[in-house]
């Protein structure tokens, strides 16, 4: 069954959804904790609260998603500026189900296989970021030269059952997902991958959901501003999904 992640962007206290992941070019959306509420309630599977602050090296919303991870029903995954075990541990502390890492994965690869070791291979996920296949770090504005499909493996080596999957050329534009990039990176990985980056509509969903039939690993899809310009609406998505699901 594919999971409905439903994105809440962090950014001086706001909910803000950003184009390409460029901060000058942010739309607030105002109360995160208002949105969190209110897309648990409509059904959505995870929260997926991304720390901008964080992230950028400006601060973080650690007391925020304690609060949110507080009041809602839906397990949360947060990402974002999670650099060390400290960073990791508050949050797992918090109520956080599943810390994402990211920039520090890459840089710090036994940081990863430390966080499975501590908390177990449910509460990790890795994030990869790519323009095409190269992988982005600190924001997504520092390039890399790793690849997409060579170091997925890698994590997946160190006990990582889960990569969320970010195509940042897409990301904020509604311009549909990048499905093959996706199915590749679980065929090539053997982990779960969840899709993030372009959603517009339901077609893109249900698009996704037809790769997830193909290909089982592609489990998830995150929900962004589509959900927040209301061309989604996350009770009928979650209803579609349901109805769909024995035949998945």
């Amino acid at each position: 069954m594919l999971e409905l992640f439903a994105a809440v962007d962090l950014r001086g206290g706001r909910a803000v959804r950003l184009a390409q992941g460029a901060a000058e070019r942010a739309t607030d959306y105002g109360d995160p904790r208002a949105w969190a509420e209110r897309w648990a309630s409509e059904g959505a599977d995870w929260l997926h609260l991304i720390d901008l602050d964080a992230a950028f090296g400006e601060g973080h919303h650690r007391d925020l998603v304690a609060a949110i991870a507080r009041s809602v029903p839906c397990p949360v995954q947060v990402g974002g500026g999670v650099r060390g075990e400290a960073d990791a541990e508050a949050l797992w502390a918090a109520g956080v189900r599943r810390v994402v890492l990211g920039t520090a994965a890459l840089e710090r690869p036994e940081l990863v296989a430390w966080a499975v070791r501590t908390a177990g291979p449910e509460a990790v996920a890795v994030a990869l970021d790519a323009r095409g296949l190269r992988l982005a770090t600190r924001g997504w504005r520092a390039e890399t030269d790793a690849q997409l499909l060579d170091v997925a493996p890698r994590f997946v080596d160190l006990g990582v059952r889960t990569l969320v999957y970010t195509d940042i050329e897409r990301d904020g534009m509604l311009v549909g997902p990048n499905l093959l990039l996706a199915e590749r990176l679980a065929d090539t990985s053997g982990a779960d991958v969840v899709v993030a980056g372009g959603i517009a509509s339901a077609t893109d969903v249900a698009a996704v959901a037809e790769v997830a039939r193909r290909q089982r690993r592609v489990r998830g899809v995150v929900l962004g501003r589509a959900l927040y310009d209301g061309r989604l609406e996350l009770t009928a998505l979650r209803a579609w999904r349901d109805a769909i699901a024995p035949a998945s």
